[in-house]
């Protein structure tokens, strides 16, 4: 068993079952068959490799979830790209900055222009 705190996919097992799906549909070409048996060689082909991944994939989904978690801890301490709302350009924040100074004022309030 291995232990928790290194878990990772074996990435290598899904190799094995893509090469044995090749494998597979491969004889299964070169086999002397009816066409009704090439349909059943490849329903039995793909029965046989659809139940593969998903024993591959409920026996690594504890290592799966880890990686989910990992790169979702990554993108939520990864600092904001330049000129998004959560982190402006400079160009950005300076015309923020001028705008917030500028008042909107009304013809008659200004003095001196009668």
């Amino acid at each position: 068993m291995r232990s928790k705190r290194n878990r990772k996919p074996r990435w290598g097992m899904l190799s094995l079952i893509l090469l044995l799906a090749i494998g597979g549909l491969a004889l299964e070409h070169n086999l002397n068959l009816t066409p009704t048996g090439h349909k059943i060689a490849l329903f039995l082909v793909i029965i046989v490799i659809y139940g593969l991944v998903g024993l591959w994939i409920q026996s690594n989904a504890p290592a799966l979830q880890d990686l989910d978690d990992i790169e979702y801890r990554k993108q939520r301490r990864a600092p904001a790209a330049k000129g998004t709302p959560e982190s402006p350009a400079f160009e950005q924040t300076h015309f923020q900055e001028v705008a917030s100074l500028r008042r909107p004022e009304s013809p008659e309030g200004r003095e001196g222009f009668q």
